[in-house]
């Protein structure tokens, strides 16, 4: 998983779906946790700007 920090807006979308809390914000960005991050990809699906890719 990645975050493209150039479409990121910081909504914050991705950090209350993600089941394992392996998203937190960062400087107006949206940072993984890849220790915590088990790829189901939920993060994915819910971001509007398309700021997220498996």
């Amino acid at each position: 998983m990645r975050v493209v920090e150039t479409l990121c807006k910081g909504c914050g979308n991705c950090i209350s779906i993600c089941p394992l809390g392996a998203m937190k914000l960062e400087h107006g960005v949206v940072v993984i946790d890849l220790k915590k991050c088990d790829q189901c990809e939920e993060c994915v699906f819910v971001c509007p700007h398309g700021a997220i890719s498996g």
